[in-house]
């Protein structure tokens, strides 16, 4: 048996959650532990973060607030590689691109992975002990507390901890461990990433692509990197990558070959994110879940950069002030996204269904078209937005054939 190490609190997973849970709780002897190398990469991320002036209004206050304040937090001029000002909808059926036209849309392309390190090396510096390249392969309930097992470049070690954060993305190491449930495959997605050059769009206009046929239940993405080169990727839901077969990596060449883009990374990076709402538990006997282990994606944009940091703030505070967790995370953020949900299913028989589409351009005024995709990636709350879209299905629906 390796070397026992006794901490606090242990924290799985480095990202947006994990980091910034570390940043904000008062605990001591706190350990975060991450997979990926002391430069934190590579990411699976479009990398783009919307502005708080673009949200606000949009989502409700309080949690509002707290991404003001993650974005306070963890936005250096450093770590920004491009600034968008507009966002161009397109919608792609039998392989002819409808452009829709742009809306303001101002947000950070960020270099994600510096983000992050930034933040790691902060706290760091106050003393949260870091170990990266450090795989945790399992835990159990042990003396109160939690035993896992670590494994790295120096061997197998163990760790004690009287808490236990999973910050590790779906699915969790301690997912078993707060009685979570898998998740329906109707809410989950596989992402795929990648740097490409070749888009001739403005650099200051991220692009979206609503098409059936390349990203069956999400969208495909173009954001300009402001330096010639762009991040792009695609979202396939999990039911057609895993009960229908559909072959992601396939998706990703089609959407590259579809939109002549050369690719700068050798690899396609790959990653399933949940696209529900919270999970049926996030808690149990000192262990938590929190960013994409907790479901805290937005499930109509894929956006999980600010909702995972803002899990993290709330775990902190829940922990520095006796609060309940549970309680609390769904307050700020199980409301919104179970509301976010509910407009994410009325969007899935257009998103899954290329005839269903074709008719929706035929019979609706582009900019009523433009006006309800956009306000779905904001996740807007916007009662309207639930009554236009149910209108649109009911009137798509009544012109079958």
């Amino acid at each position: 048996m390796g070397p026992l190490v006794n901490v606090g609190l242990l924290i799985v997973g480095g990202g947006p959650a994990g980091s910034f849970l570390s940043r904000e709780v008062t605990l001591s002897e706190v350990t975060l532990v991450d997979k990926k190398r002391v430069n934190y990469g590579p990411v699976i991320c479009g990398e783009m973060m919307p502005k708080a002036e673009l949200l606000r209004g949009h989502i409700p206050d309080e949690l509002m607030d707290l991404i003001e304040y993650t974005l306070h937090r963890s936005i250096r001029k450093e770590v920004v590689v491009n600034d968008i000002r507009r966002m161009r909808i397109m919608i792609r059926v039998n392989g002819e691109v409808i452009d829709l036209g742009t809306v303001s849309f101002p947000a950070y392309i960020v270099d994600k992975g510096l983000m992050i390190r930034r933040i790691i090396e902060e706290v760091d510096s106050r003393g949260v002990k870091v170990k990266f390249s450090s795989t945790v392969t399992g835990c159990i309930r042990h003396g109160g507390g939690f035993k896992c097992r670590l494994i790295s470049k120096s061997g197998e070690e163990f760790v004690e901890t009287r808490l236990l954060a999973g910050a590790d993305g779906y699915p969790s190491i301690v997912n078993d461990l707060v009685g979570n449930q898998p998740l329906d495959p109707m809410d989950t997605a596989i992402a795929t990433s990648q740097r490409a050059t070749g888009w001739v769009g403005d650099q200051d206009e991220a692009v979206v692509i609503m098409d059936p046929a390349l990203a069956p239940g999400g969208y495909a993405w173009i954001f300009p990197r402001g330096d010639g080169s762009s991040n792009i990727g695609l979202g396939v839901r999990g039911y057609d990558a895993w009960v229908r077969g559909i072959n992601p990596v396939n998706l990703h060449l089609k959407f590259l070959k579809a939109f002549n883009l050369t690719p700068t990374q050798r690899s396609i990076l790959m990653k399933t994110i949940p696209v529900g709402e919270l999970g049926i538990s996030v808690e149990g006997g000192g262990a938590f879940l929190l960013g994409d282990a907790a479901g805290t994606v937005v499930s109509t944009n894929g956006a999980g950069i600010n909702t995972a940091m803002v899990s993290g703030l709330i775990l902190a505070k829940a922990l520095r002030d006796g609060l309940n967790y549970t309680a609390e995370v769904r307050r700020v953020l199980g409301a919104f996204l179970s509301e976010v949900k509910r407009l994410r299913a009325l969007a899935d028989p257009i998103l899954e269904d290329e005839g269903m589409l074709v008719r929706l351009t035929r019979l609706m005024p582009r900019e009523t078209l433009r006006w309800v995709i956009n306000e779905a990636m904001l996740a807007s709350v916007n009662p309207m937005l639930r009554v236009m879209a149910r209108l649109l299905l009911s009137l798509i629906g009544s012109h079958r054939g």
